[in-house]
Order: C-alpha cells, then structure tokens, then sequence
C-alpha cells in the first residue's frame, strides 16, 4: 500500500478537513484577519492534515507488513487467526472475527478429513494384511500342484495387494520404520528367491555380482523397492537371450546397487516420466500394469533417504540404480 492509495481511502475524512479549513479562513477574514494570516492558517491546516494522515499511514504500512510476514513465515496458515494481532478498529475487528470463525471452521473440517483419512488407512492396512493370508496359502497350493500358470496369476494378485498397502504406509513410513544393519547379498538373495519362478519359466539368464556389503536401512521397505524394480525388469523383456544383471559398486560418496536388463528400454519421452503416479509408457499397453511400482519404489527411496535413478536406451536396455550414501548408512565387509 502507498501513500496515494491510503489518501484515496481517507477521502471523505479530507474533505471534510477541506471544509473545516474553508470554514475556519471565512470566519478569520469575517473577523478582520489579514490575507497574510488567512493564508497561514491555511496552510498550517493543510499540512497538519498530511502529517497526520502521513504517520497514520507509516503506522499502518508496519503493521501490515508485520502481518504478512506473520502470515508468510506460518506453514499451517490456517492458524492465521490465532497468532496475528487484535486490530483496535471496530470494522478491522469485525473483519479479525470474522477471519477466526472461518479458520475455526476450516480447522474442525480438516481434523475430521484426517481422521477419515487415518480411519480409512488403517482399514486398507488391516484388510491388506488379513487377504495376504488366503491368498499365500492359495499360491502355495497351485505350487504344490504343479500349476504354475496360477500360482504365477496368484503371485501377481498378492504382489498387488502389497502395492496397496505400502502405498497406504507411504505418507507415514515413520509408523513402520526401523532401522537395523543388513547385508546386501543376503537382501538379494532373498528376493531373488521370490521370484526364481519367473526366471525358469521366462529363461532369464541371472548375473549376480554384489559385493560384500552392509547396509543400514529398513529391511522390509527395501525388500519392497527392490522387488518393485526385479518386477519391472522381469515384465518388459522382448528378446531370445534375457539376461537381469545385479551387481553392486562403490564410489567416494556412495555404495550402489544397479539393476540392469537387456529388455525393451524405454523411450527417451518417457524416461523422465517414469516415477510419475500411473505412469505407465506410451508402448507398454501389452503388459498389465498399474503404474505403481516405480512410482512407490522412489517415494520409499526418498523416504529412506536413499537415491533412485533410471537410465535407458530403448530397444537395449534399463539400469536401475539404488545409492546408500555412504557414512551413515553403509560399510564394506572384509
């Protein structure tokens, strides 16, 4: 606000100061007063006038930028109300109580919508949870008989309930977060086991080069972001010779785990897209799939505060990179 706008705002109080100068010079020259004096007083008057309206002004001026500072420096702005300052005027009061009941209200909805929220979370947790059962005993079943066109249709279905509910866990990993020392082959291998259906009955052709290393992170969520990467991998293969290649490497900074396939590659238009929510290629309409899994994979990575990176060439490959800072979070056995 300037000092313009302000004295527009003020208009009907200058006028009536106008008038009230005008009134006073008429009855000063009734009186017999001297041109001289006559226009003193005017002038006295004039300027009494902006030096009031001007300190009026520069008060003014602070406590609104104090307020949009206040304002600006709060992350929850719908606060607002509580922590700014009661104004002194009626109609700015009547405005300040307005302002709070709103934002009361604003208050009371957004704690019942995170409620729900929650309410329906832990619902989805829970119902995750108690179909994974039925489903791995399912999965077991058609193992034992030897049907594998099921189990693997089964497997898929299970693998798709975890994606819900470490989707549902996402926004509050901290709930089910620890921390512990783990060893990266053993990680691996885990999950390579998992999944060594899939490898005999596509042919995939394994490379396992990891080194020695340990890691210091949650072993669950990472056993979710790599399975979600393996999956991927496994899902996109368009060659004769499939070959997932698995190693680890170390630099100043950093150990890595690298994924890599020779598989279809992805486009160079879509390379950037590809931890997008449901983002799933322009040409990969002859797979099924949601989208989901790097998406989920790299919201966890950065949870973690582990770093995640695609690179592809289409038609030649995809390296997948997993990077454990170093220091905090990693060491190399002997």
């Amino acid at each position: 606000m300037n000092f313009i706008l302000y004295l527009e705002t003020k208009i009907c109080d200058i006028l009536f100061h106008i008038v009230f100068t005008g009134v006073g010079v008429l009855l000063l020259a009734a009186a017999g007063f001297q041109n001289g004096y006559l226009i003193l007083a005017a002038a006295f008057s004039v300027c009494a006038c902006l030096i009031f309206h001007w300190l009026r002004y520069r008060h003014q001026a602070a406590r609104q930028t104090r307020i949009m500072d206040l304002t600006d420096s709060l992350e929850e702005t719908w606060y607002a109300a509580e922590v700014l300052p009661s104004p002194r005027e009626p109609e700015s009061r009547a405005y300040h109580y307005a302002l709070k009941r709103a934002c009361k209200a604003m208050n009371e909805r957004l704690e019942k919508s995170v409620e729900e929220q929650q309410d329906y979370r832990e619902y989805i947790e829970s119902f995750a949870h108690e179909i994974k059962v039925p489903i791995s005993a399912l999965s077991l079943a058609f193992d034992n008989m030897k049907d594998y066109e099921l189990k693997k249709e089964t497997d898929r279905i299970y693998n798709l309930v975890e994606q819900m509910l470490y989707y549902a866990r996402s926004e509050n990993t901290e709930k089910d977060y620890f921390v512990r020392r783990l060893s990266l082959p053993d990680v691996v291998h885990d999950i390579l086991l998992k999944y060594r259906r899939y490898f005999l009955d596509a042919g995939i052709e394994l490379d396992i080069r990891i080194k020695d290393t340990v890691v210091f992170t949650d072993e669950k969520w990472l056993g979710f972001i790599l399975s979600q990467i393996i999956q991927n991998s496994v899902k996109y293969f368009d060659k004769p010779k499939k070959r997932l290649s698995i190693y680890s490497e170390e630099s100043p900074a950093s150990a890595v785990l690298v994924v890599e396939d020779n598989g279809c590659g992805i486009s160079a238009a879509d390379l950037p897209r590809v931890f997008e929510k449901g983002f799933t290629g322009s040409d990969r309409s002859k797979t099924a799939s949601t989208g989901m899994g790097l998406y989920l994979a790299k919201t966890l990575c950065d949870r973690l505060g582990l770093g995640l990176t695609v690179q592809s060439r289409e038609g030649e490959f995809t390296r997948v990179t997993v990077v454990f800072p170093k220091g905090t979070v990693h060491e190399t056995g002997s």
